[in-house]
């Protein structure tokens, strides 16, 4: 989690955002309308409101890592390839997905060809060419720029990339070359079977060169962002609201019904809620307490997702520098209780990591640290901390909405209850509490992660590899770091998934470096108006990778 953020992506509880990921083959999409009737009529006013639960950080594709942002960018850009609805691979910018077959890929997998649409334009009717999009990932390993942000290590097999993001190369070493304005070549270090899926991420997305430099920072403010994608930044009324409008220049096949959205910032769930109520809002999520008096509801809209949720340590701060006190603390929680009174069963007690669904998924992993009070108080006592006794002050730091409130305060009075451990609660508003998280300033918090893409390369190497891009957690083990290095070059699926799960069994089994807490299923409210979304695991907000396909009906 865009943080609970793709989140897929990047997730964070405290946002109650997740970030940052996609199921492709492993996830059950759902539609939850039928495809439009002949008869069907069509508002005239094609607005959908959304909650957003706070201000996006960024809408710069390069740097954008939580839902928030990625919610509102991938509407704003196209980038060479993208998801079907049944999310596979297909064409975008690009007029074909590079194959062995087409010659877009070489026999050693190493060199990727895009020969790219030649109607291509800017929201602004300018012309896009191949430039643009060498621009734009190159940028992404920039060390000013998007390798100071979270996802460029998705892309680090480009030959140059790493070089230059660790600010020992240049731009013009990273092998990313527009051969001439609609052909792009791409060439790797190493075969990456996960590349055309990491294409379709927001990361990839291009943005031009020329606006960018001219606004600096502001570059990303209405009226000076120029996109590619099916909406354009109408408005951005900080901490209040952003509003989209239809492209006119989109030059996509799938041109939106919609020709505005709105997302409203409201941070707190129960005035959502309220303002759902009121016809104020078209989606808005269900807040936890009142989970269960919309059971039922014929504009409920329930599905799994392809996420983790689990008690995030500092591995570098006392006590959580011990993997006994980490052990000790997963085992004094009840995730099955949780669910149930927090939750109102809205979500699944986890022990692994890689959740259900996902290719790498080990049903075993982490059960030895299910719930179970006394051996938690052995296993601080074995840390040499009897009954909690010279244990430091521990503080969980959580974002200021009521999810988090709740998750934290069931949390605490568990740990005084099992464990005889007594937390202080620290709630912080949503930038402060982004800032604190990126920069590892936590001793405790909640954390999560939702697939961006179904491999388990999306869940282990970026968030757990030592020094990785998104381990805020400061977990390391040479072991591990080993193992996710053989899982990259390895071309057998099968003896590929085999290491990551042996990575995996370290990182929970052997050291606990983050706690798996619950897998969460979304509860939102949906108008009957709201016509044609479609759910899958990449979404920020449900449907919102196929927002083109959602239409609004007379009422």
């Amino acid at each position: 989690m865009a943080a609970l953020a793709r989140k897929a992506t990047l997730v964070l509880l405290g946002l109650t955002v997740l970030a940052l990921g996609a199921l492709l083959a492993a996830c059950e999409e759902e539609e939850t309308t039928t495809a439009t009737p002949l008869s069907e009529v069509l508002a005239e006013r094609q607005e959908l409101r959304i909650r957003m639960p706070g201000e996006p950080t960024t809408l710069d594709p390069q740097i954008a890592a939580f839902a928030n942002d990625v919610n509102i960018v991938k509407l704003l850009f196209r980038g060479l390839v993208r998801y079907d609805q049944n999310l596979g691979i297909v064409p975008a910018a690009a007029k074909e997905t590079p194959s062995n077959e087409n010659g877009g890929i070489s026999e050693d997998g190493l060199t990727y060809t895009f020969k790219l649409r030649d109607d291509l334009v800017w929201s602004d009717g300018e012309p896009l060419a191949a430039s643009d999009f060498e621009y734009s990932l190159k940028r992404l390993f920039d060390p000013e720029v998007g390798a100071h942000g979270y996802y460029y290590g998705f892309y680090t097999s480009i030959v140059g990339s790493e070089a230059y993001a660790a600010g020992e190369g240049s731009a013009e070493e990273v092998a990313v070359t527009a051969i001439d304005d609609t052909t792009l070549q791409i060439k790797l270090t190493r075969v990456q079977p996960t590349l055309l899926q990491l294409l379709a991420l927001w990361p990839a997305f291009p943005v031009r060169q020329e606006v960018v430099e001219e606004h600096e920072d502001a570059w990303t403010e209405a009226g000076n962002l120029i996109g590619n994608g099916p909406f354009v930044l109408k408005e951005w009324v900080h901490d209040d609201h952003i509003t989209l409008e239809a492209n006119a220049n989109y030059w996509g096949d799938d041109k939106p019904t919609l020709q505005r959205i709105v997302f409203r910032m409201i941070p707190d769930e129960s005035v959502a809620l309220i303002a759902y109520q009121n016809n104020e809002l078209d989606m808005t999520a269900i807040p936890l307490p009142d989970t269960g008096r919309f059971e039922g509801n014929p504009e409920s809209l329930k599905y799994a997702e392809l996420a983790t949720v689990a008690l995030g340590f500092n591995n570098t701060r006392e006590p959580f520098t011990d993997p006994l006190v980490r052990k000790a603390f997963r085992m004094a929680v009840d995730s099955q209780a949780y669910v149930d009174s927090v939750r109102q069963g809205s979500g699944l007690p986890a022990f692994s990591w890689i959740p259900p669904g996902m290719p790498g998924y080990n049903p075993d992993i982490g059960t030895d640290y299910a719930f179970d009070p006394e051996g938690a108080k052995g296993l601080l006592a074995q840390a040499g901390y009897p009954d909690g006794e010279g244990l430091p002050d521990i503080t969980i730091t959580i974002g200021n909405t009521q999810e988090s409130r709740l998750t934290a305060q069931f949390l605490q009075e568990q740990l005084r209850t099992n464990l005889g451990v007594n937390i202080d609660i620290e709630v912080l508003e949503s930038a402060t509490y982004q800032d604190r998280y990126l920069t590892s300033e936590f001793q405790l918090t909640l954390v999560g992660w939702r697939a961006d893409y179904a491999d388990p390369e999306n869940w282990l190497p970026q968030l757990f590899g030592t020094d990785a891009g998104l381990n805020q957690y400061k977990y390391s083990n040479p072991a591990v770091d080993d193992l996710f290095a053989q899982a990259a070059v390895e071309l057998d699926n099968g003896k590929r998934l085999d290491l990551y799960d042996q990575a995996q069994e370290i990182i929970i089994d052997e050291d606990m470096g983050t706690a798996p807490l619950y897998y969460p299923i979304r509860n939102w409210l949906v108008k009957p108006w709201v016509a044609g979304i479609i759910t899958t695991g990449l979404d920020s907000s449900p449907g919102d990778w196929f927002y083109t396909n959602v239409r609004i009906l007379a009422h």
